[in-house]
């Protein structure tokens, strides 16, 4: 398995096993999130923590992840919002010495839950 592969999996699995942990692991120690204009673990760890405090059953499902074991791109979908909404989630990001180094991600507003 690529390097690329696997930290997306292991990011997605750290956040669905509420591991805020793991993000010592999973992104380098200059690691720079886009999205949240931010830098280091720790505001990942913030982040993740922030979303399972206002969404408590909150999790990602992964739908397509394309890599070329440097470089990922990943499709979610990220179900149990509290108000019962689904959203989109587009990523890129990109791994050296096996960790996350930036991380670049869009999302669709949440949907309402079909009845």
């Amino acid at each position: 398995m690529d390097e690329g592969r696997l930290m997306a999996e292991r990011m997605y699995h750290a956040f669905n096993g509420r591991d805020a942990a793991a993000t010592g692991d999973i992104f380098a120690d200059d690691f720079r999130s886009h999205p949240l204009q931010a830098t280091g673990p720790q505001c990942v760890r913030d982040a993740w923590q922030r979303m399972w405090a206002h969404h408590p059953r909150i999790e990602v499902r992964l739908v397509d992840l394309v890599t070329d074991g440097r470089r990922v791109a990943t499709r979610t979908e990220v179900v149990g919002f509290a108000d019962g909404s689904t959203a989109t989630m587009l990523e890129m990001f990109t791994v050296t010495g096996g960790r996350i180094r930036e991380l670049w991600g869009l999302s669709s507003q949440p949907r309402a839950a079909r009845g």
